[in-house]
């Protein structure tokens, strides 16, 4: 029987990533300066610009297009004269994006000078080849201004490079995924070492680092209090960024193994502006399932039908809510995918049916290495069908993993996916029913015993593509291939998926985690500036091992990880095979009621959070952000990653210091925002900093002057519970003494919302004549559900009434409103007198 437990020391010790330094194809860009130029000819002005890009070298010509789509973005493709450079945008994007036409202002022999609109232009230089992007006559990106384009040509070596520069910004986000501060910090050659994205599987990574990990999205923004632009890299290939961000513009060169050049140019004005024009390109994610929003348990692995069992029947006795249970790898029969360990798990689907019946459901794990065995139903169907991937010889590729030796299986081929997907179907899947979901896990590809733990530069995919052009696609692949097997298994549900592996568009069909975290206060804090950086990449549904995977961990970081995941979008415990036990019911009574209120907060808050998942897929907000995305003339919150906002109206900043007593916490706003605590019924105007004393119970989080927040107050066992439950509508006031708020409500599970079956409603509260206005956002959507608001409650600040109050710190005044407000299908807009 192949062991676990020699690799997990071999990913634990023996793994050493590359460095640009240490790959020759980055390191010869990288220190590269004395290179030639590149030239225009045979240009072409239409709806684009075309023509031939020049080296001025080498003769060598590419050909070259710039086109303006529609949102005030541009496109960028250099791509060798034969086409035959690969691109991923059949994949990728979602959909072919809308071109607009652009004006030709004015041309001459060295500068053609081209505008979408009156505030925006493109100067587009001849010779030497440059870009320059303006925003009122302001320069916001320039595309090689430092001459570092290189496109090499020669069979053994297709890198390619450019500089890419925002000068007018503070600071730069982006380009997850890697274990870093929000606000990048600077590389360079003799300095800190570039950001790598090359999807490998760094189990137990360290903290604050450049290092490759298990996603590779090229999105970088540069961030301005005055104007914000942004850029997306389109490249599946290994990729090597330098960042130069020191507060006067930034600087920075993407190297890529191989590829087209395919860049898109995002001109803003503004973060949220950029992050929709990304979104636009590559798609949102789907609105998920009301359960999937709860907390999820864990751990590799649940070893049996009656471990699993006892761990549900534990969370009801000490009466914590969980809506999923997870099974890993041992479910399985010797690794071997779609099939059941009968020994330990005699009655699977009797299993299911008796999680389904407490309220819960299951998730399963599917690697994408298939166990090369005789006999093996998926072997044996995928070794006939032709779909592994091979090796440079043409055989089949094999290589070590869970299983011992395996093939992987090449999701680059339609029949492949296809009938990978199929294999999710009740059928073939046996022993499985429609209460479990699946988990695409080792999807980099993890492969053991091999240079850096993945499949080789050189291995080939379906029509001929080298393995090296897809690499940071390979994962993306597979959860597309699973997404669109659980449709098929069930139209009438939305799949849920969690991916490790991921690219630009895996949003449309998967939620991700962060990985083999540790169980440590640098994992804990890294984990926000990395789920930040991942929503502005457009992966809406992320979230953080909480307590941390690879090793143990002590009682008050667990408690903390517990307080601040209550803030992830997705919301998950896990841990590694050879740690303690660490389900929340074995701690002292202390440490359980901890664990509690922070899974009763997040429950009663789910309804917040299916809200900003309706809304990010309307339009393309993330649903956690930084403060920045709506302060973004406050230059003070441009580094901050120990806060974060949930949607505009919730503001975290939970304490992830160790033996904490008071943490320093940002207000942002200005005086005339106020943040209210309920915890300590205080109110914060929004003028900066201020000392909160804290203690082992103290887990902050704040609600905006001016917002409306529907909660479920009732303590449940799971999302299942919540189902008919009233709500209470918590009422933040501001200097106006009124609030907005929005609330989306529909079956919570099927499709039927993409037909207008849901309620999406503003809510609109003035103190002052004491009425709440409901009004229909969409007015073509309706639903024949009905909820109920049972209590309102007003909070308010003595400061709002006098308008005279000079301190920033203020009493929270609360008055409860008894209600019963029954909403359902409705006119476009009511009043009701509270």
């Amino acid at each position: 029987m192949f062991s676990f437990l020699p690799v997990l020391a071999l990913l634990a010790t023996a793994h050493s990533w590359y460095t640009c330094d240490e790959v020759e194809f980055c390191s010869n860009i990288r220190y590269n300066y004395n290179i030639g130029s590149y030239s225009l000819t045979n240009i072409e002005v239409d709806t684009s610009v075309t023509g031939n890009l020049i080296n001025e070298q080498t003769a060598e010509s590419f050909s070259f297009t710039f086109t303006a789509l529609v949102g005030d973005t541009f496109r960028l493709t250099v791509q060798d004269a034969d086409n035959s450079r690969y691109t991923p945008k059949d994949d990728v994007l979602d959909g072919t994006p809308t071109e607009q036409s652009l004006t030709l202002v004015s041309i001459s022999e060295d500068l053609l000078i081209l505008s979408v609109d009156d505030d925006l232009s493109v100067y587009l230089y001849v010779s030497p080849f440059y870009i320059e992007v303006l925003r009122d006559d302001q320069v916001i990106i320039e595309i090689n201004k430092a001459n570092r384009l290189i496109i090499n040509t020669a069979d053994e070596d297709k890198s390619l490079s450019l500089d890419i520069s925002f000068p007018i910004a503070n600071t730069a986000y982006g380009i997850p995924q890697h274990a870093e501060n929000l606000s990048l910090p600077s590389t360079g050659p003799g300095g800190l070492s570039a950001y790598r994205m090359f999807n490998v599987d760094n189990w137990g990574y360290p903290a604050y680092t450049r290092e490759a990990l298990y996603g590779a999205i090229g999105v970088l923004y540069g961030i301005s209090t005055d104007i914000t632009s942004g850029i997306f890299w389109m490249n599946g290939a290994q990729t090597f960024i330098d960042i130069t961000n020191e507060g006067d513009g930034v600087d920075a060169l993407f190297i890529s193994e191989t590829g087209a050049l395919e860049l898109f140019l995002f001109a803003g004005p503004t973060l949220r502006d950029c992050v929709r024009q990304y979104t636009t390109l590559t798609g949102v994610t789907p609105l998920p399932q009301y359960f999937t929003l709860g907390y999820h348990q864990c751990r590799y692995s649940y070893m049996s039908q009656e471990d699993v069992e006892t761990v549900v029947a534990e969370f009801d006795n000490h009466n914590f809510p969980m809506d999923v249970i997870w099974l890993d790898i041992d479910y399985s029969d010797g690794y071997k995918y779609f099939t059941w360990n009968y020994t330990a798990f005699p009655d699977p689907e009797g299993m299911q049916n008796n999680v389904a019946a407490t309220g819960r459901k299951m998730v399963a794990i599917s690697d994408p290495h298939i166990k090369v065995e005789e006999g093996y139903f998926v072997y044996e169907q995928a070794l006939g069908g032709d779909y592994f991937v091979k090796d440079s010889n043409g055989d089949v590729y094999e290589g070590e993993c869970w299983p011992g030796l395996s093939s992987y299986i090449d999701y680059f081929n339609p029949e492949a996916q296809e009938w990978y997907g199929e294999l999710y179907s009740l059928e073939n899947f046996p022993n499985t029913t429609l209460n479990l979901y699946i988990w695409n896990d080792m999807n980099e590809p993890s492969v053991f015993e091999v240079d850096e733990l993945t499949m080789p530069g050189d291995l080939s995919h379906y029509g001929g593509i080298q393995h090296r052009d897809v690499h940071n696609m390979y994962g993306f692949k597979q959860t597309q291939a699973t997404y669109a097997g659980l449709l098929k298994r069930d139209p009438t549900k939305r799949p849920f998926i969690l991916t490790r592996a991921h690219f630009a568009g895996s949003q449309r069909y998967t939620a991700m985690w962060t990985g083999d975290n540790s169980p440590s206060w640098d994992h804990l804090r890294v984990s926000i500036p990395m789920l930040l950086s991942e929503s502005l990449a457009g992966i809406a549904f992320c979230g953080a091992d909480v307590g941390g995977f690879a090793g143990n961990v002590d009682e008050e970081l667990l408690q903390r990880w517990y307080q601040a995941g209550v803030w992830y979008p997705f919301y998950r415990s896990h841990s590694a095979s050879d740690t303690e036990r660490r389900e929340p019911y074995l701690y002292s009574d202390e440490i359980q009621e901890r664990i509690r209120s922070a899974l009763n907060i997040r429950y009663a808050h789910i309804p917040y959070w299916y809200t900003l998942f309706f809304e990010h897929e309307i339009t393309g907000d993330p649903i956690v952000r930084p403060l920045s995305y709506h302060y973004p003339a406050d230059e003070a919150v441009l580094p901050i990653d120990e806060q974060w906002l949930i949607g505009s109206d919730i503001m975290a900043a939970t304490v992830l210091h160790e033996g904490a007593e008071s943490i320093q916490t940002y207000f942002p706003g200005g005086s005339d925002a106020y943040w209210y605590d309920l915890e300590n019924n205080l109110g914060y105007s929004g003028e900066g900093y201020y000392e909160i004393a804290v203690d082992m119970d103290s887990a902050p989080y704040y609600y905006r002057s001016g917002s409306l927040v529907f909660i479920i107050d009732d303590e449940v066992r799971s999302t299942e519970e919540q189902r008919g439950k009233s709500y209470t509508l918590r009422i933040f006031l501001d200097t106006s003494l009124q609030a907005t708020g929005n609330f989306y409500f529909d079956d919570l599970e099927s499709f039927d919302y993409r037909n207008s079956l849901y309620h999406y409603l503003q809510f609109t509260y003035d103190y002052n004549t004491n009425e709440l206005t409901i009004q229909k956002l969409h007015e073509d959507a309706d639903f024949d559900g009905e909820f109920i608001i049972d209590q309102v409650e007003v909070n308010t600040l003595g400061v709002l009434y006098s308008g005279s109050d000079s301190n920033r710190l203020h009493q929270i005044n609360r008055q409860i409103i008894y209600a019963n407000i029954v909403v359902g299908k409705m006119q476009s807009r009511k009043t009701i007198k509270l």
